[in-house]
């Protein structure tokens, strides 16, 4: 068991949609709530009032599944990606939910209070709550990776902060003034953060 992570209760829940808001571009593109990556309608955008880097804004709404089981990295030729697998959901009464949003140092881990570093000029947190953590067989639900450093264009470093009674929180470290965008694929079962180089 992962020495960061703390001893956990079983605690199902039941995901059904994810809202998402995609900042792509210098725009803000609000996609209305769907199933995670079904497409969802046409979106419309906005302005960020910013024309020096893309503003963070805060996305949130219900996951389709309450267990996040890996994490992947990924690059193209105008971002780079992170995205997190989830598998079946567990039967509860409630959904999970999610947020994205921008943060601040100093960062902390959540059962001991011990700083963390997170490489990066800027940083965005996601939060999952309403997740299974431990299964009935008293494992980790969760594989990936844990803390990461990534050799890539904009990412600089992954660091999950919380991991106890249904909360996972990852601090994601960036440089430069790349859009940030959130995405989700109902088929895959997956959810993708995007950082624009």
């Amino acid at each position: 068991m992962n020495a960061r992570r703390r001893s956990q209760s079983i605690i199902p829940l039941v995901g059904t949609v994810v809202a998402v808001a995609v900042v792509a571009g210098g725009c803000v593109t609000t996609v209305s709530p769907t199933s995670v990556g079904s497409g969802g309608p046409t979106a419309s955008p906005g302005d960020t009032g910013s024309s020096a880097a893309c503003q963070v804004v805060p996305q949130s709404g219900l996951l389709r599944s309450n267990t996040l089981i890996g994490m992947a990295l990924g690059s193209d030729g105008g971002s780079d990606r992170i995205t997190f697998t989830f598998g079946p959901t567990a039967p509860g009464p409630t959904g999970g939910t999610g947020r994205l949003t921008a943060v601040t140092p100093p960062f902390t881990q959540a059962g001991s209070g011990l700083p963390v570093a997170v490489p990066g000029s800027r940083f965005v947190e996601l939060h999952l709550d309403g997740m299974l953590i431990v299964d009935e067989a008293g494992s980790e639900v969760y594989q990936g990776e844990t803390s990461v450093r990534p050799d890539m264009i904009a990412i600089r470093g992954i660091e999950e902060t919380d991991a106890f009674e249904g909360v996972y929180n990852f601090i994601i470290g960036y440089d430069g003034n790349g859009c940030v965008g959130l995405s989700g694929d109902a088929v895959a079962g997956t959810l993708a953060i995007t950082i624009g180089h």
